[in-house]
């Protein structure tokens, strides 16, 4: 069976499982209860604020005075609240403060950062481009090298053709000789 929430925030369709359910989930029905309980509660509150109050005579003496009693006590816990909020407009004060001077705090640390990360930055590119340049400069010795080991491989074997030749002369020299 569908049914709308009933709690007023919500108030989503879902389907009920029980025909007395009247909530779509457990935290919409503390949200509910919540709700109700607040909602008392200011009730009460704006009655006895608006000065909506039956006065009835005390039957005894110690009713009179736990009445007196209990008024005291409002007007205590309602100058204790004046004074809670009043602490609580000088603390969100200081926190404005303390946050304003957090950011700029913050601000000066980041600012410390990027400088470091930027110069960072500039010593890796310089390192790279040394790295490239020293790069080139060995492929250009290895270059070189190949270039003289193949030179060199070429003048071994024509120095061993001249041996050669040199042996094949002094043999037909020294044969003449005899």
């Amino acid at each position: 069976m569908v049914k709308p929430c009933e709690n007023e925030e919500c108030g989503k369709p879902f389907i009920a499982k029980r025909r007395d359910t009247r909530f779509c989930s457990a935290s919409c029905r503390a949200r509910a209860h919540t709700l109700k309980s607040r909602r008392e509660y200011l009730l009460a509150r704006t009655s006895a604020a608006a000065g909506v109050e039956v006065v009835v005579p005390p039957a005894t003496p110690a009713t009179a005075r736990l009445e007196r009693r209990v008024r005291g006590l409002e007007a205590a816990i309602e100058g204790a609240r004046v004074e809670a909020v009043r602490g609580l407009g000088e603390l969100a004060a200081e926190l404005r403060v303390g946050r304003d001077q957090a950011a700029d705090a913050v601000a000066e640390l980041s600012a410390r950062v990027d400088t470091e990360v930027a110069a960072q930055a500039r010593r890796a590119r310089a390192a790279a481009t040394e790295g490239r340049r020293r790069d080139a400069r060995l492929r250009e010795v290895e270059a070189q090298l190949l270039r003289v080991t193949t030179l060199l491989g070429a003048l071994e074997q024509r120095l061993v053709a001249l041996e050669q030749a040199v042996v094949v002369a002094t043999a037909r020299l020294g044969a003449r000789q005899r």
